[in-house]
């Protein structure tokens, strides 16, 4: 039987990083269970429901400027190592360019994306909130592909459970403060709760850049190299599709369950009562 140190070190970074990415996820989707249910008793099945609706819309902007870049980012790396820092600094700028041109057109347009693609206005408010997180999301993402790339997955790991842990603690902290000032809880908590982790998980990504850069000796010649920039994108459009696919499908879902919910006769506050419940804490107790 072999055993891990027989190895080589390509495998046993392969297998030490597989188990320990099933770990932290294990734990994260432990973790993020709980908050649901804390949200769910603070906001209500209603705001959750609203709150999932918005959700979405984060998701297509992720799978644009971030989830396939990092992807690309990783296997661009993995096959080029000796430039690793300079795809890096490459997928680096294209992505944050995206997300800023995203966060931008969701701060600016929201009551419209609320009105006419969610079509519930009350989705509103809570958009430019979702929306500043994206930059965050994009930035933590370069830096793990980054990471995976060069097989070093412990950074990527432990920035989920910094981000799921720093915003578990924020949300209970706003939380217990707004119900000993006697204000109400609102969806808002959510939203902030989503932007301070995303914005956590961005700083620890950066610190540990800083403190444990992936690679010593590399190649770079600036930010931008149009040689690296063409063969990323290629890589990235393809998972670019499939993200967006599986993304705009979700959010069309979060869009007809309640609305269908509403034509079959339930009120508004009931049918998206019914969607918080399932989409929130149902659906987390199960496989997906």
């Amino acid at each position: 039987m072999i055993t891990i140190s027989e190895l080589s070190p390509k495998k046993r970074a392969f297998l030490t990083g597989t188990i320990l990415l099933t770990g932290t996820g294990l734990a994260c989707r432990i973790l993020g269970f709980f908050y649901r249910i804390f949200l769910s008793r603070t906001i209500g099945a209603e705001g959750l429901g609203i709150y999932n609706m918005v959700h979405p819309i984060f998701g297509i902007c992720f799978a644009l400027c971030a989830g396939s870049i990092q992807t690309a980012l990783s296997q661009y790396i993995a096959s080029h190592i000796a430039r690793g820092r300079q795809v890096f600094k490459t997928g680096m700028v294209i992505s944050m360019t995206m997300s800023f041109v995203l966060a931008f057109l969701i701060c600016r347009h929201a009551e419209l994306l609320a009105d006419i693609i969610l079509m519930e206005p009350r989705c509103a408010p809570y958009l430019p909130v979702i929306g500043i997180s994206v930059p965050f999301a994009a930035f933590h993402a370069c830096i793990n592909g980054y990471y995976y790339g060069v097989q070093k997955s412990h950074v990527p790991a432990f920035s989920q459970i910094a981000e799921q842990i720093i915003r578990m603690a924020v949300v209970f902290m706003i939380a217990n403060y707004q119900i000993s000032s006697g204000h109400t809880i609102t969806v808002m908590l959510a939203a902030y709760g989503h932007l301070v982790g995303e914005a956590a998980s961005a700083a620890f990504t950066l610190l540990c850049l800083y403190l444990f850069p992936p690679q010593s000796k590399t190649v770079s010649v600036g930010f931008l190299s149009p040689d690296t920039a063409a063969p990323l994108i290629a890589l990235a459009l393809p998972l670019m599709g499939n993200r967006l696919v599986l993304n705009v499908l979700s959010s069309a879902e979060a869009i007809w369950i309640p609305s269908r919910l509403q034509m079959s006769g339930l009120k508004t506050d009931q049918a998206f009562a019914i969607y918080g419940v399932l989409t929130g804490m149902a659906l987390p107790a199960g496989v997906k």
